[in-house]
């Protein structure tokens, strides 16, 4: 075999682990839970946060999006059990959820069908799934990824809204979410 194709060849094989080596840094941030101890979540170092807290105690959202760059919006909301040891809801009924936003989801989207997707996460099942917005308004979002996801005593749900290209963003959300938790309940 010709050196130069051999030389070639390698670094062909070689791109691929540059390339996953290169990944974006991730850092932890915790959001406080009136009276649920914490939501832990591993984001992009330079994504941006905010937290919108409601009055009397209720569950915030927490919203995400770039420091710069193109826009995209992340809409994360950790839901507690209102009453006191309640049970955290079943997989059937967090699929449930999930499919009843997907079929309102269906109306406006150019998917006919939108599947439903696993989302195993450290603590727990949840479901996603993700449409695309036939006529989205100017300025607006054209992706749409929604979903639930049980994490510790919490049922998270969450939205990703983006535009071409980003499909990046709905993994790293996809990711920040399987390893999500709650601490100090």
């Amino acid at each position: 075999m010709n050196p130069r194709t051999l030389l070639i060849g390698l670094l062909l094989c070689l791109l691929p682990t540059v390339a996953t080596s290169q990944t974006t840094q991730v850092t932890e941030r915790r959001y406080t839970l009136p009276d649920h101890g914490h939501f832990v979540l591993s984001v992009p170092r330079d994504w941006k946060d905010q937290v919108k807290q409601p009055p009397n105690r209720l569950p915030p959202t927490i919203m995400l999006g770039p420091a710069s760059g193109t826009a995209f919006q992340v809409l994360i909301t950790p839901i507690w059990p209102f009453k006191p040891g309640a049970p955290a809801q079943s997989a059937d009924q967090l699929r449930s959820l999930v499919e009843r936003a997907a079929q309102q989801a269906k109306s406006q989207s150019v998917e006919k069908e939108l599947p439903l997707h696993d989302l195993r996460g450290a603590s727990g099942q949840g479901y996603y799934f993700s449409a695309t917005d036939r006529a989205p308004e100017p300025g607006g979002w054209k992706f749409l990824t929604q979903g639930t996801l049980l994490v510790g005593e919490l049922t998270v749900t969450f939205t990703v809204l983006t535009n071409e290209g980003q499909e990046v963003v709905v993994r790293q959300v996809l990711e920040a979410l399987k390893t999500a938790r709650q601490e100090g309940v």
